[in-house]
């Protein structure tokens, strides 16, 4: 197609047409007389999501925006052509103000003690009727999901020797992945995470939540899932040994506990909760395990963290 207002910069011919665009999104041209291609802007594209873009496993360039989905972004290498997902649309916990709490209608030891049972698998009625006081379930319900919003996991910082597995809670007949990271010694769970696949971006997203700013020398143990493999590849730091199905007891046993939480609530009504839930029976599990499964001394230690956050 001919083009009178636009010349070719080293011929200054006119007999050009357009040619595509760059990878920035710029309008690229070719002059027919010289066989030049060439663009008369140079912007930068903004980036579409704030959050880093992954580094391709393979040949370590960042990798490019493939296709934008409802849940997650898939990226692909330009030069490798590896894929990647990141999910976008899990919900960030925000820490709820002290002054949340004085319009609770009972004493917050009250409410803390709804909490804590609530997630060692005991139904909402059973809750009330063990209050002893004139309360629906549904308000002890709404406690829940105010408090599961503001307490997080603590991560020790001599777990040097961790246990990494998932398991499926089914919504709908759709598949959602719970993963957990058990510390060998201690028996705690160090890090969660909720997807709705089971493949290397999600082990990633998960190992990250584990390590934060804190990057140290790990084992990590799993049972040979295959979106494990590239554990090697992109971190130097972890020690990656594959033990048999079935044997890996730490994350086993909590998936056990998960397993009869979610059955004793008959599922979820509202999957969207799902991540509050997971990270808020975590809480209450290590804190049950660090005191002897003493409730008030789980109550007290949640009550300080409250008053002092």
């Amino acid at each position: 197609m001919q083009n009178s207002v636009v010349s070719c910069p080293k011929c200054g011919s006119t007999n050009i047409y357009k040619n595509g665009h760059d990878k920035y999104g710029n309008q690229q041209y070719f002059c027919k007389d010289c066989k030049r291609t060439f663009r008369l802007v140079h912007s930068k594209k903004h980036k579409l999501f704030s959050f880093p873009y992954p580094k391709c496993p393979v040949c370590g360039k960042t990798m490019q925006i493939h296709k934008i989905k409802k849940a997650f972004v898939k990226f692909r290498c330009r030069s490798c052509h590896t894929r990647d997902e990141i999910p976008t649309n899990l919900p960030q916990f925000v820490p709820l103000p002290f002054d949340s709490f004085k319009f609770f209608r009972f004493p917050i030891f009250i409410v803390l003690k709804a909490f804590v049972l609530y997630f060692k698998a005991v139904s909402l009625r059973s809750i009330r009727d063990s209050l002893n006081i004139k309360v629906s379930h549904v308000a002890i319900y709404k406690w829940i999901l105010k408090l599961s919003c503001f307490f997080s996991i603590l991560v020790p910082v001599d777990a040097f020797k961790v246990h990494g597995d998932e398991t499926v809670v089914l919504f709908k007949s759709k598949k959602y992945y719970v993963w957990f990271l058990v510390e060998h010694e201690t028996n705690l769970i160090v890090a969660w995470h909720v997807s709705k696949y089971r493949d290397m971006g999600q082990v990633k997203i998960l190992l990250e939540k584990f390590f934060g700013n804190n990057e140290r020398t790990i084992e990590l143990i799993t049972d040979g899932l295959g979106a494990y493999g590239a554990v090697k590849i992109l971190y130097k730091n972890i020690n990656h040994i594959v033990v048999r199905l079935g044997q890996n007891n730490q994350c086993e046993s909590k998936f056990s506990l998960f397993q009869d939480f979610v059955r004793a609530k008959r599922g979820f009504k509202n999957i969207d909760n799902l991540p509050m839930y997971v990270n808020s029976f975590c809480v209450v599990r290590n804190l049950l395990k660090l005191n002897g499964n003493d409730i008030a001394r789980v109550m007290s230690v949640l009550l300080s963290s409250i008053t002092t956050s």
